[in-house]
This record gives structure tokens, sequence and C-alpha cells, in this order.
């Protein structure tokens, strides 16, 4: 027997347990930006396209180490911290196929506990370290300057992030898959003097697809584009962008019935006019998660981002997400 017929009778017994066996729908990871700026706009994170009749939520726990350092003529940017954030999100299926979901996120902005541990994965990889070892292990000190503009954050600071608020429903469905709308409002209820919200109101809209691999493999594709106006936040100050883009593409292969492996891209356009790279450029982020299934109803991700667009995100996000889908 050839290696090539192992691996092809080992595929299709995969494919048929995967297939004959259902343990809940696919999601993509939710995970966002926490760079301590970006947190700041509404681009939310990705979903499925379809929600069951009821209530479904998911819970997740992110952990992100910033260290960007950029100047440039009379503007500079410092980002030296730890974000925690605790996100719960809330979703109602409802007759006729659309759905409401709520999204209330707590973040806690401070010094951290990572720098070391960071230091040393750039060491033992050979990569850059941005002048690390220059400035303070585990300290706090947010800070965007700007000609007539100066916001800092150099205290710990915890609460109310902002709360978003989303309408969907599918439209459309095409070779096993579903593209689906979304409008949605993310509201002003953190505290801007903090670096915990905008102070603004924003509204967005999006186009979202979810579907499995054409043939039967147990891979499930997931994607959206979508548009922010936001409003004007004093922390962002007089360059800020208010019309914003954002864009993600993530896949989930289920190797085993129970057991996946998830891989994610999420995008969105440059959050400031201006000579700063790291706010004037466009950012970009991929995460990789294993996910287990203990029950057709429960889903626990594990996993972590890197910042491939360097410094436009934080340098490492750890996660971790359980879901209940009824």
């Amino acid at each position: 027997m050839t290696a090539r017929t192992i691996i092809a009778s080992a595929w299709a017994i995969c494919t048929l347990l995967v297939s004959s066996t259902t343990f809940g729908q696919s999601e993509p990871l939710q995970i966002t930006n926490l760079s301590p700026l970006a947190s700041l706009r509404a681009i939310p994170s990705q979903r499925s396209v379809g929600t069951p009749l009821g209530l479904s939520w998911a819970a997740s726990a992110m952990l992100s180490n910033h260290f960007t350092l950029e100047s440039k003529g009379d503007e500079s940017l410092f980002l030296d911290g730890q974000t925690d954030a605790l996100t719960l999100s809330l979703r109602y299926g409802l007759p006729n196929q659309w759905d409401v979901n709520v999204i209330v996120p707590w973040r806690h902005h401070y010094g951290g506990f990572t720098d070391n541990l960071i230091s040393s994965w750039h060491r033992f990889f050979g990569l850059p370290d941005g002048n690390r070892d220059s400035y303070p292990t585990d300290a706090l000190h947010y800070q965007l300057s700007q000609p007539e503009h100066d916001r800092r954050l150099i205290r710990s600071a915890s609460g109310l992030g902002d709360i978003h608020v989303a309408v969907s429903r599918p439209v459309l469905a095409i070779d096993g898959g579903q593209l689906g709308i979304s409008v949605g409002v993310k509201t002003a209820s953190g505290q801007s003097a903090d670096w915990l919200g905008s102070g603004a109101t924003d509204v967005y809209a999006l186009l979202r697809f979810s579907g499995q691999q054409l043939g039967g493999w147990p891979l499930w594709w997931h994607g959206q584009v979508g548009g922010t106006r936001a409003g004007d936040s004093d922390l962002l100050g007089p360059e800020q962008k208010r019309s914003l883009w954002f864009a993600g593409l993530a896949a989930e292969w289920r190797f085993t019935p129970r057991w996946s492996a998830l891989i994610q891209y999420d995008g969105h356009s440059a959050l400031l006019d201006g000579a700063l790279e790291a706010l004037g450029e466009p950012a970009g982020m991929l995460s990789m998660a294993v996910r287990w299934r203990p029950t057709a109803h429960w889903m626990i991700d594990a996993g972590f981002s890197e910042d491939v667009v360097v410094e436009s995100a934080p340098d490492i996000t750890f996660l971790l997400n359980v879901r209940y889908v009824p």
C-alpha cells in the first residue's frame, strides 16, 4: 500500500466521521484587534451567518501585550502595556432567520506580566524586539501626540467597554453556503478618559459568508466585508478617519468530530491620516486556534494571534473562548 493510498484512506475516514456526526455549527473565532486605539472603533468580530432559534452565547477571555514606539516629525505614538478583555456575546435567533446580537466587553489596561515572556520569545526565534529592553518591564504608558492634541494613559484602568448591538439575517443560499447581512451600532458606554471607549457612537453594515467546502470535505469557511461610520472621538484627535472598512476570512478544519483547527485573518483600514505608520496604514492580524466540542452544544477554543502587519495590532493576543449553541 502506497503512502498516497494511506493518506487518501485516512482522509476519507475522517470525512465520513465528521459528516456522519453533528457536533454543532461552525463558527469563526471571536477575536478583535485589542490595540488600545483600534479597539475604540466599531470593527466587529467575525461570526457565522446563521443562528439557531433561541439563545446562543459566547464568553471570551483575551490577553494582549502591546509595545509600539514611533515618532515622525511632530507626531509620536507610544503604546506599552497589557490589555485583558472579557467579552460576553449574546445572540437570539428569531423566526424568519433574523437574529439580534448584543456584545458586552469589559477591559483592563495595566502594566501586565508578559513583557519578559514576549522578549524571550523574540530572542528565541531571532525576531526584532522593538527596543523593549530600553524601557521599564511590565509598565503602562499609552500616549498619542499630534499638533494641538495629546492623550495619554499612565495609570491602570478597568471597566465596561463600548457595547455593540447588531441585527442580522441570511439573504441568499449559494453552493452549500449562506450570504448574510448585518447592521449594528457601537454605543459610547465605555469611559473615554480611561481608554475603555471612544466616547462616540459608531454605526456599521456588513456582508457575511459561511459554508462548507464543496465535495463534503470537513472544511468550513467564513468571511466578512463591511464599513463603519465612526463618531468623532476626542481620544483620536483631529486627524482621525471616520469612514473605515474591515474584512476577514476564517477556516475551520474538523479533523475529528470533536476537534478542529482554525486559522483566521482580520484586517481593517487605517485609523488616522498623518505620518504615523502604526495608525496611518491598514491593520492585519493572523489568529490560530484549536477547538474542542465536548457535546453537540458546546465549543471551547484556545489560541493566539499575531500582528502580521507589524505594530498595527498587539504583539500577541492569547484567546480562550467558550460558546453554547442550542
